[in-house]
């Protein structure tokens, strides 16, 4: 990828994701960046999916209420992008690519929990147990992980799809 390209996709979804995280944060677990962040490893490769996913994280945090979760949530989005660029020299069809993409999602949920619970004296396997069990939110139980993983996955799809029914295979 020329390198005008890949800085103008990292500005651009990067810029996306910040914008769309701090506007949604009123709904829990439920935001663009894992997809957009997925998206932008698929489009330019590793790096450019680690950098949008890095600091769209750091940033919009920024803005949220930057802490200790910072660095840690922000290195794993880094990682959900990089393997988003490992979903591209895979060649999946979009049932495999959906199924991958929702346990790199669950993978991200799962160590940002373990990581930012062990502090607190909360063993793995609660923190990842709480993934799962829905919380009441607006007097509705709401299944957070799960949420995460399955809105994620099926826009990182979808936009996919979309961008090579317009724009062919070569993308």
């Amino acid at each position: 990828m020329k390198s005008s390209l890949a800085i103008s996709l990292t500005g651009v979804l990067t810029a996306l994701n910040i914008v769309g995280r701090i506007s949604l944060v009123i709904l829990p677990n439920i935001s663009p960046v894992a997809p957009l962040t997925l998206l932008a490893g698929y489009l330019g490769g590793s790096y450019v999916g680690f950098l949008v996913g890095f600091m769209s994280m750091f940033i919009s945090d920024i803005y949220i209420g930057p802490g200790p979760w910072t660095l840690i949530t922000g290195l794993g989005m880094g990682l959900v992008g990089v393997l988003g660029g490992l979903i591209r020299r895979l060649q999946l069809d979009y049932t495999l690519t959906l199924v991958i993409s929702f346990i790199i999602v669950l993978f991200y949920d799962v160590f940002t929990s373990i990581v930012l619970m062990y502090p607190f004296g909360i063993p793995p396997y609660i923190a990842v147990i709480n993934l799962f069990i829905p919380a009441i939110q607006y007097g509705i139980p709401y299944p957070m992980g799960l949420m995460h993983e399955y809105t994620s996955s099926v826009l990182f799809v979808g936009v996919l799809r979309t961008l090579r029914r317009y724009l062919g295979d070569s993308i």
